[in-house]
């Protein structure tokens, strides 16, 4: 069976001019580097063309969460620069972290790393994970792009922002209190986080969110290697999930999970 040819840097470029992303852009991206097939030179190779697609005034942000290990656990410790991140998010964000160049930033479930000069502005404050003052509210207000580099809508972490806003029933908030943060000179402080946790038993759909946000004529769609490419506004997925989350306060969970909400609902 002859090998499919590898992607290279140039595919990489090519596919995100494709769907609209440019020089002084600011791109929050979501990936999956084995999705594209081999690419030459691997994980570096995506963040290359990252970067030098939106330029020295453009800012690539990525997530480097660690809700796994993090949100159950009574205290967490987050090292900015030796907790990991590949098994959550993969190895281009794991890879990214590491650039001399990037900053990561200190909320102990949902950090983000970028570069670039927005890099200050979408640190958010270590609070809240999804909402105001938190670094998705900070991209919601820069405009920013949400990029899906073979990644499904199923780590679409935004929608989090939508249930946050719209103080879903079905999530409610915990501290982290007696949790660190050790910072990048070795110093530690206590970490401020909290967390609009899902109540066990209820579970979120977010893949359909992509045929809904392709209905709506919002998504630019491209295919790099074997990666299926999408590029969409970040304030296009808040502002038209919060139109069906109006008339549909459990829309972005599964369909067993709206009918025990419903249930739970009525019975109030």
């Amino acid at each position: 069976m002859a090998q499919a040819t590898p992607v290279t840097l140039s595919d990489i470029a090519s596919g995100l001019d494709t769907v609209g992303i440019s020089a002084s852009d600011v791109v929050l991206v979501h990936s999956s580097l084995s999705a594209f097939g081999h690419v030459e030179g691997g994980a570096d190779t995506v963040i290359d063309a990252l970067l030098e697609t939106v330029g020295a005034t453009g800012t690539v942000v990525v997530p480097t969460f660690t809700w796994g290990p993090f949100h159950k656990a009574e205290t967490a410790v987050l090292d900015i620069v030796n907790t990991p991140v590949k098994d959550e998010v993969g190895i281009i964000p794991e890879t990214f972290r590491k650039r001399p160049q990037a900053r990561r930033s200190v909320h102990i479930c949902h950090s983000v790393a970028a570069i670039g000069p927005h890099t200050d502005g979408v640190m958010g404050e270590g609070i809240r994970s999804f909402g105001a003052g938190s670094t998705f509210h900070q991209l919601y207000q820069l405009d920013a792009w949400c990029l899906f580099l073979g990644a499904t809508f199923g780590s679409c972490t935004e929608l989090h922002a939508v249930e946050e806003y719209m103080q879903v029933p079905y999530r409610s908030y915990r501290d982290f209190r007696g949790s660190k943060v050790i910072l990048p000179d070795g110093s530690e402080i206590e970490s401020q986080s909290v967390e609009f946790l899902r109540t066990p038993g209820y579970g979120n759909d977010f893949v359909k969110m992509r045929d809904i946000l392709a209905g709506h004529g919002v998504l630019n769609i491209t295919t790099v290697g074997q990666a299926e490419t999408i590029a969409v506004r970040i304030r296009d997925i808040f502002d038209i999930s919060v139109q069906y989350m109006r008339e549909d306060i459990g829309f972005l969970l599964d369909e067993p999970s709206r009918r025990k909400l419903a249930e739970s609902i009525s019975q109030q």
